[in-house]
């Protein structure tokens, strides 16, 4: 068995002799960098996730990965999995429709298998965004805040780890037929909970936020050149989610719940 992997521009260390690297532009043409590569089954996890220019959400997540699906589907791969996002609807700001829209550009192609992994938010991998930046934020400077006055405002955070173990169980199956499964971690935390379990675990101050007045303040300071939050993400924190840890159909049994020290430690 052979492992190909993308590479754009971050450095890949190969740990595994399985494991091969192949150059990619997503927005380049991708027909000429395959051509002659036939693969059993492709994982697109590529995304654009942060943008200010919110056309640049189309541009990658949408036009960029139906033109990888076509390419790998030209040279007979008929399985796919792709990692989306349970902000998929199109209330959700620009990131969470180009992800939906690039779901159903998939869905045209005719595919043997079709994996459709729609996660909560991801904590854990020491990333520079969403819940980790909110972790590494209270670490340096001991304040977090606690969001409330808004009831969808509603986090299911789950573990890097735990991810990986429940996606790769999906993957293995490889079902026949178009599947979107959710993978929610195993509560669900409103704003203020969310705050709470962060204060805790980096011994920081909650300091309690209204919603509207958060958001007043975001837009307000990007007015001024000052964009502590990308445009679109104020309405991917508050829109409606696709699923939630209650409803997902993610086995919560053994899953990490959110910064509870004994859990991490064990």
């Amino acid at each position: 068995m052979e492992i190909w992997c993308g590479r754009h521009q971050a450095q890949i260390p190969i740990t595994d002799e399985r494991l091969q690297v192949i150059d990619l532009d997503l927005e380049s043409d991708l027909n000429a960098a395959l051509s002659g590569r036939e693969f059993d089954l492709v994982i697109h996890c590529a995304a654009l996730t942060h943008a200010f220019d919110e056309q640049q959400y189309w541009v990658m997540n949408v036009e960029a990965t139906s033109r990888l699906a076509h390419a790998v589907h030209q040279n007979g791969c008929r399985n796919f999995v792709y990692l989306s996002t349970r902000c998929a609807t199109v209330d959700a700001g620009a990131y969470g429709a180009s992800k939906l829209a690039a779901e159903q550009e998939l869905q045209k192609l005719d595919w043997r298998s079709l994996l459709i992994i729609r996660p909560a938010e991801i904590y854990g991998a020491h990333s520079r965004e969403g819940l980790d930046q909110m972790i590494t934020v209270a670490h340096k400077w001991r304040i977090v805040p606690a969001l409330f006055g808004k009831s969808d405002l509603q986090f299911a955070p789950l573990h890097i780890d735990d991810f990986g173990k429940l996606a790769v169980e999906l993957i293995s199956r490889r079902q026949d037929g178009v599947k979107i499964e959710h993978l929610c971690g195993p509560e669900d935390l409103t704003g203020v909970d969310l705050a709470l379990r962060i204060s805790r675990h980096c011994r920081a101050l909650p300091l309690p936020v209204w919603w509207p007045l958060a958001v007043f303040s975001f837009k307000t300071l990007n007015l001024f050149g000052f964009a502590i939050v990308k445009p679109d993400q104020i309405k991917r924190l508050s829109a409606r989610k696709t699923a939630t840890a209650a409803s997902s159909n993610t086995n919560s049994a053994g899953l990490r719940r959110f910064l509870l020290q004994e859990e991490l430690d064990s």
